[in-house]
């Protein structure tokens, strides 16, 4: 199988997967914000952000190991369970033990019991068949995916199930810890493994995996720094207002922009000894994934407000300038997107670590100036401000690694930018000139806007190739996929018929 092939059929089966999980999470946001208060949300977010930044200091890229390993056994595969199992005990251990000393800190006695019992889904998460990274390692991505959805809806179903019986943040907490367990369990029926205690690896594990254990700590207080901090110094209904607007900002490019990274991991690896041939990889590559993610993003800050509006209701309407930021924050990480995955398969481990600990330096003051001159307005301004850094950060690093240069990284995503800008003003544009009787009911604002942003969008990328000399590039690509799966429609159609 060629490497396009490959990582095509991957991203096809993770994006499935992730779509199926963005969907669920879109539901399960619009029910649980309907059933629950704001109050609600700030505990779950409290717990969620603790939980994340323990488990990433304990994280060390166990399965990505396999991946990564020339030639792995199957005392690989048993040592990466082996280190699994003990530290899902560690993460067990050490939420049990600062349960109580955070609920002080945090100044809510019921955060005890909601530590210990989000610190069980915690241990579960990564507790996983590691058979399910080897079929990747192959290019087989079912396997995964359907562990992915499993995992997903299971949490969510059990969440919404509770939460209309309980009424309370119980329901998504119960939920959650539940959904991990028993996903994980059902991983070893995906893919039939009987597991073996055994450390006889864990050097050649560790070697790949020690550097990326402080890249994954470094990377999970980035991400959660900004909950981390406003659960001290703002109101648990202004924090579940933020963990809302975040929870809803982040489902278009995470969503799209994950099964393609996953995908892209091995792929890189392959062709990790070809200097040539992974360059003009990584370029194609960044810049089709930031064209594909990055409007989605910019289109959820254009329409903010009918979306919050139709889908949360009235009560939830003050998130709009925060969802607004946030979006937009996620659309600038969708440009750097494939620097994780090139400096994996590279074994850069360590350059990742740094470049997500200097992105820490720049997002910590930029967050907590932001707090103190603008509320949470400001610290979501200070966080898309830290974003924008951080893609230099990451322009930089993909130089050292690939030597590509940073203005050819950012002359690769012109067209996408190009793209964006007619997007965001043909949009506003038509936002102005909507008569009032739909510009004031978002369940036609939003069908009458959208299909205006993407055809412009589409019609930009169209016409930017086709006057550049219909060069190969994402645009190319994805021009040749719709022909072929418009080629198979229609002879299955025929064979139908």
């Amino acid at each position: 199988m060629s490497l396009r092939h490959g990582v095509l059929r991957g991203a096809i089966s993770l994006g499935s997967a992730r779509m199926a999980m963005s969907l669920l999470n879109a539901a399960s946001i619009i029910i649980l914000a309907r059933i629950l208060s704001p109050d609600d949300f700030g505990i779950v977010a409290i717990a969620m952000a603790v939980v994340s930044v323990i488990a990433a200091v304990t994280e060390a890229s166990l399965h990505q190991s396999l991946v990564q390993c020339d030639e792995p056994t199957q005392d690989h595969i048993d040592t990466v369970w082996t280190m699994s199992c003990l530290r899902a005990g560690l993460i067990f251990t050490v939420i049990a033990l600062a349960a109580w000393p955070l609920s002080l800190v945090y100044g809510d006695e019921r955060l005890g019991a909601v530590f210990l019992v989000a610190g069980v889904g915690g241990a579960f998460m990564e507790f996983y068949n590691p058979l399910l990274t080897m079929a990747t390692r192959e290019m087989r991505f079912g396997p995964f995916a359907a562990f992915q959805i499993g995992q997903k809806a299971a949490g969510l179903g059990l969440a919404i199930g509770l939460a209309l019986a309980l009424g309370n943040f119980w329901g998504i907490i119960i939920g959650n810890a539940l959904g991990a367990v028993f996903a994980s369990l059902a991983s070893y029926l995906i893919i039939p493994y009987r597991p073996s205690f055994t450390l006889s690896r864990v050097s050649e594990i560790w070697g790949f995996s020690g550097w990326m254990s402080l890249h994954q700590l470094c990377e999970t207080i980035n991400w959660r720094f900004d909950q981390l901090a406003l659960g001290v110094a703002v109101s648990k209904v202004e924090l579940g207002q933020y963990s809302v607007a975040d929870s809803v900002a982040v489902i278009p490019t995470r969503e799209l922009s994950f099964p393609l990274r996953n995908a892209l991991f091995p792929g890189f690896a392959q062709i990790s000894a070809q200097p040539a041939k992974l360059r003009e990889a990584f370029l194609e590559a960044q810049s089709g994934v930031a064209l594909v993610t990055a409007p989605a993003a910019v289109g959820l800050a254009l329409l903010a407000y009918p979306t919050v509006d139709l889908l949360l209701g009235a009560r939830w309407i003050t998130i709009v300038p925060l969802l607004q930021l946030l979006a937009i924050t996620y659309a600038f990480d969708t440009f750097i997107t494939v620097i994780r995955p090139l400096g994996m398969a590279m074994g850069a481990t360590k350059l990742l670590f740094l470049r997500q600990l200097l992105g820490l330096f720049v997002r910590i003051p930029l967050i907590i100036g932001g707090l103190a001159l603008g509320g949470l307005v400001g610290a979501a301004a200070g966080r898309a401000l830290s974003s924008l850094v951080n893609c230099l950060i990451s322009f930089m690093l993909a130089k050292q690694l690939v030597s590509v240069g940073v203005w050819e990284q950012v002359r690769a995503h012109g067209m996408t930018l190009t793209c964006l800008l007619a997007m965001s003003a043909a949009v506003i544009a038509a936002q102005t000139a909507l008569p009032p009787a739909i510009a004031n009911q978002p369940l036609f604002q939003i069908p009458a806007l959208m299909p205006i942003g993407a055809l412009t969008y589409a019609g930009s990328a169209f016409g930017l190739w086709h006057v550049t000399g219909r060069r190969s590039g994402p645009v190319k690509e994805l021009l040749r996929i719709s022909m072929r799966v418009s080629d198979l429609a229609v002879f299955r159609h025929l064979r139908r018929t």
